[in-house]
């Protein structure tokens, strides 16, 4: 029950790329800050860019779903609708990572510990993810293991290769 929540929420494909663009962004940011940059630019930054993704994926799902001929007699509306159910993951899998860094906007984290707890969230919540994955599969414990370690292993390099881009 519990997993099928998790996956239906965070293990769709907009929320892990979501969740990777995100921590992207953060770490990008973390690494090109300036003197005068604050944890809730980091913050404002990562969340303004990631919306733009996600408008981005409302987008292609509506116009391809509005274009399916499965999708027969669907109002532009309800295809807009029907991408943005597709796309909310994107947001949704960012809640748990910007925690730390509003706590660094308000000076309960100091900003490199905002930062650095925003991308461990964000590397475990990948994690959680892989061992869910293996779980389903009933995979024994260590398969579930080194599929959660893999996972974020993985993540990590995706986002370090992403972050280097932006």
């Amino acid at each position: 029950m519990v997993k099928n929540r998790l996956l239906r929420h965070l293990g769709t494909p907009a929320a892990i790329y979501g969740l990777l663009v995100f921590a992207s962004l953060i770490a990008a940011m973390a690494v090109n800050r300036h003197e005068g940059d604050t944890i809730a630019s980091v913050f404002v930054f990562s969340a303004v860019t990631l919306v733009v993704f996600w408008s981005a994926h409302v987008y292609a799902y509506s116009l391809a779903h509005h274009a399916d001929e499965r999708a027969d007699g669907a109002t532009i509306w309800a295809s807009i609708k029907h991408g943005a159910d597709e796309s909310v993951g994107m947001l949704e899998a960012a809640v748990l990572p910007a925690i730390p860094l509003v706590l660094g906007m308000i000076d309960v984290l100091a900003p490199p510990r905002a930062i650095f707890w925003a991308l461990l969230a964000a590397t475990v919540m990948l994690g959680v993810l892989g061992f869910v994955a293996f779980a389903i599969r009933d995979s024994r414990w260590w398969v579930r293991l080194l599929g959660a370690l893999g996972t974020a292993a993985f993540g990590v390099l995706i986002i370090l290769l992403e972050s280097s881009l932006h």
